[in-house]
Order: structure tokens, then C-alpha cells, then sequence
């Protein structure tokens, strides 16, 4: 894509790949309004912001509203935000799913609903979601957390068959193991071990693939191609595969 002009929000910007993707997409052109929580943060990325928490969609929803009247129609929305899946010793209480399930999916899903529309009626557009491989072989703990993104994958990939005759092209990231907050914290504290090299990708090998890859015919992109086998061994050896996930 050329992001020269483009308009974009990207969410979970005060840190981590959220925070990379939007100061890259600035520096190849783009308009983009962060939003987080933590305005402290935003404040140092020198783009616009918007400080706003996902567990409150009806926010969210407001603030794409505002940057459409401020900046113009959306032509990027990139849901990177998410929480959870960082402890894995623990079960999750119904209060926290509910949390968690708010801002790793109703968000990002009433974000997308938002801006389609008029994305189909302009024949211009890109949404990604940012899922996890747990959303597709979930391991031992945090069932919330791979709930939530298996459904963000779920949802983008059947909305995405819809509006692809339209020239609107819908992602899911799959990201791999990377080494922030979230990731060094769930392997530092959480009990999850560290995840083979070849699974893991840093802030930049991310970015870098994503916008390379936004805009193009392929739903996924796999940043990280280890993770893959995963879904093929539990199909074709299940036992095997769940004696070897029971222990990661």
C-alpha cells in the first residue's frame, strides 16, 4: 500500500506492537490517531492521540467517530490492544473473562462494524486484527484470553469474505512470541515457557511484514511460520500434541 494520506487508528499505541506500528505507519506517510489508555505514553509519540479504554466499547466507538470528523474517513484501522493471557498459573473469574473478552474482541468487532460500511461504499479500506497462536492451538491456562482472540480470528476471516468484493481487504496478525511488556511478563512471571526461537519475531520484524502485507488478497499474515505446524500435529497425532502443549 502507499500510506501517503492514508487515515489511520491504531489501538494499544502507547506500547508494544501497537506503539511500533504506529510510529511506522507515521513515518510512511500515514495520518494516525493513537489510542490508549495511557496518555502519558501517547503523549511521547508525537502523532495524534486519543486516550480512550477499550473495555468501554461505546468510548471507542466514539472516538473513531471523532477522528472520521477531525481527520477524514478511516482507511486503516489496525486493532492491536489486548490484555490477558499473561498468567497462565491461574484460572480465570467470570468478572475477568468478561474484561478481557470486551477489549480482545467486542472492541475490535464494534470498531470493524463502525468503519466497514463506509469502507464498502468508498471501495477503500484495510482492517487487522492483532490474534495470537493460542486462538488456533490454545495451551494449558488462560482459556479467556485464547477465547477472545479465537474469536477476533473467526469474526475478521468471515467478515472479510464480505467485503473483499467491495476492494476492502480485512487481516488477522498472527505476531508470534514478542519480546514485550505483555510477552517478556507472561514468560518472566506467568508460567509460559519461552517459546522456541524460530517462533519468535521482534516489534520491528513485525511491523515491517504487516505493512508490507496490508492491503493484499491473504487474510492472514503469519509473521512467524513454526507456529503453523502446531494446527497440522494436533489434527493429524492429537495425543501426541496434547502431551507436548500440557507441558509448555
Amino acid at each position: 500500500m502507499d500510506y501517503r494520506d492514508q487515515v489511520a487508528v491504531v489501538t494499544g499505541a502507547s506500547s508494544g506492537l501497537g506503539r511500533r506500528l504506529a510510529l511506522d505507519l507515521a513515518a510512511a506517510g500515514a495520518t494516525v490517531v493513537g489510542v490508549a489508555r495511557r496518555e502519558d505514553r501517547l503523549q511521547t509519540l508525537g502523532i495524534p492521540y486519543r486516550v480512550c479504554d477499550l473495555a468501554d466499547v461505546g468510548s471507542y466507538l466514539d472516538v473513531l467517530h471523532d477522528v472520521a470528523s477531525s481527520y477524514g474517513p478511516v482507511d486503516l484501522l489496525l486493532n492491536v490492544a489486548g490484555m490477558g493471557g499473561i498468567v497462565r498459573r491461574e484460572m480465570p473469574s467470570l468478572e475477568t473473562t468478561r474484561q478481557v473478552m470486551e477489549v480482545n474482541f467486542f472492541a475490535p468487532y464494534a470498531g470493524m462494524l463502525a468503519v466497514l460500511p463506509g469502507m464498502r461504499a468508498r471501495k477503500h479500506g484495510v482492517i487487522a486484527n492483532m490474534s495470537s497462536d493460542d486462538a488456533r492451538s490454545p495451551g494449558p491456562g488462560a482459556g479467556d484470553y485464547c477465547a477472545s482472540k479465537a474469536a477476533l480470528s473467526a469474526a475478521t476471516e468471515s467478515l472479510a469474505y464480505e467485503a473483499m468484493g467491495d476492494g476492502v481487504r480485512l487481516h488477522v496478525i498472527y505476531p508470534g512470541w514478542v519480546p514485550t511488556e505483555m510477552g517478556l511478563y507472561a514468560v518472566q512471571s506467568g508460567g509460559l515457557a519461552m517459546p522456541p526461537r524460530a517462533a519468535r519475531r521482534t516489534e520491528e520484524q513485525v511491523s515491517r511484514l504487516v505493512l508490507r502485507r496490508l492491503g493484499d488478497s491473504r487474510v492472514e499474515i503469519n509473521c512467524a511460520t513454526l507456529p503453523l505446524v502446531a494446527p497440522m500435529l494436533r489434527t493429524v497425532a492429537p495425543r501426541l500434541y496434547h502431551r507436548m502443549r500440557a507441558t509448555r
